[in-house]
């Protein structure tokens, strides 16, 4: 399944990102997590373990590995308007790191595989963290560089069609920020920027546009995408600590890119530990807007109406909201044998996708174009173990 959804993507990775925030003047602790996510929404369902290893060979140098599995089934609005079969694909994911701690300075490097059974994803990346001004400010500077190979399944049998083999290419930089402002507030600045060149389009998945001039049917035809894509990613945070021991944190990102999308991402988080400080719980409000590409259209009045024609929902204008919970409890708290600390926790998100410009087509009692517009519900399910030692 060639470019899977971003959110199951994020699902496959926490363990991964929690682990990368180093703290540039000292080696984060070793811990073993282990993680089970479930992803379900718009007829897909993704579920599947995630575990990561942290261990410190001395107090300068750091080594992480992981490994994920992603089990996707189920039919997506596309698969149902184009009549294929409902899909049953294993995402396997590993990576390996290593941090090397000089004085102030951190330097990171680290290398991630995901193998799908019509995708695979290599990405090799370096960073650098720095703390100065008394350890009241962190900079940290990221460069990666992906390779993807995407191929064709054509059959049930999961057999791939010979003369379909497409590459894309992937640099990433990155900068980021980190300040203590006051005794009680820390606030911080990211820059991401991605370029993608080659095959950036979805293999199966296919514009739409009107049989005849005036029509009630459609018919389909592979999209047509850019073989180059630029994106920038700007945020700014700040978390405040609170008199009565809770944290609030809000957050905002700014997104653009060379297709013309434009997204806000705002989001407001807030931490309360409970139970004489072994139970936290985090609450989470997040909202997500973007316009549609310039190449975007739900339904096209004629084939080859344009050079670059798509009609991935990911390109339309949208509006999504998501509400999340999380509980971490503390089972070990003290040296108990080797274990320094031990926690559980649970975290849930509710999503709810709101489409724009983008319509059922399954929905085959309307005419083309007058179809009600797409929506759908997201649940998010994480279960995470973690063992410090």
């Amino acid at each position: 399944m060639a470019r899977m959804p971003f959110i199951t993507r994020l699902a496959g990775c926490i363990l991964i990102v929690a682990a990368a925030c180093v703290r540039a003047d000292v080696l984060p602790d070793e811990r073993a997590d282990v993680m089970w996510k479930l992803y379900e929404g718009g007829g897909i369902k993704v579920e599947g373990p995630s575990m990561l290893v942290r261990t410190n060979v001395s107090d300068k140098v750091s080594f992480t590995g992981g490994y994920s599995v992603d089990v996707v089934t189920g039919a997506s609005i596309d698969m149902i308007v184009l009549g294929a079969s409902p899909m049953h694909e294993v995402r396997k994911q590993k990576n390996f790191g290593v941090d090397y701690l000089y004085g102030k300075t951190t330097y990171s490097v680290g290398f991630e595989n995901s193998i799908e059974n019509d995708y695979d994803d290599t990405t090799a990346s370096a960073g650098i963290s720095q703390s100065m001004f008394g350890d009241l400010t962190t900079v940290s500077l990221s460069v990666s560089r992906g390779w993807d190979i995407i191929q064709r399944v054509i059959n049930a049998d999961g057999e791939k069609d010979p003369g379909f083999r497409k590459r894309s290419d992937r640099k990433t930089w990155g900068v980021s920020v980190s300040q203590i402002l006051t005794r009680n507030l820390i606030g911080g600045v990211d820059y991401e920027a991605i370029t993608e060149q080659g095959y950036l389009q979805n293999p199966y998945r296919a514009y739409r546009y009107l049989a005849a001039p005036g029509s009630a049917l459609f018919l389909t035809a592979p999209e047509l995408y850019p073989g180059t894509h630029t994106s920038n990613a700007a945020s700014v945070r700040l978390k405040y600590y609170l008199p009565w021991r809770a944290s609030l944190t809000g957050k905002y990102r700014y997104f653009f890119d060379t297709w013309d999308v434009r997204a806000h991402t705002a989001e407001l988080d807030y931490t309360q530990p409970l139970v004489h400080d072994s139970l936290i719980a985090d609450f989470t409000y997040r909202y997500y807007r973007q316009n549609s590409a310039s190449f975007y259209s739900d339904l096209f009045a004629y084939a080859n109406q344009f050079n670059y024609m798509a009609r991935d929902r990911e390109l339309a204008a949208q509006n999504n909201t998501t509400m999340g919970v999380a509980l971490s409890y503390d089972l070990v708290k003290s040296q108990h044998w080797f274990i320094k600390k031990a926690t559980v926790g649970l975290h849930y998100d509710y999503i709810a996708y709101h489409y724009l410009d983008f319509r059922d087509a399954s929905q085959h009692q309307y005419p083309a174009g007058s179809e009600p517009l797409y929506r759908y519900d997201a649940s998010v399910v994480q279960v995470l173990g973690s063992i410090w030692f």
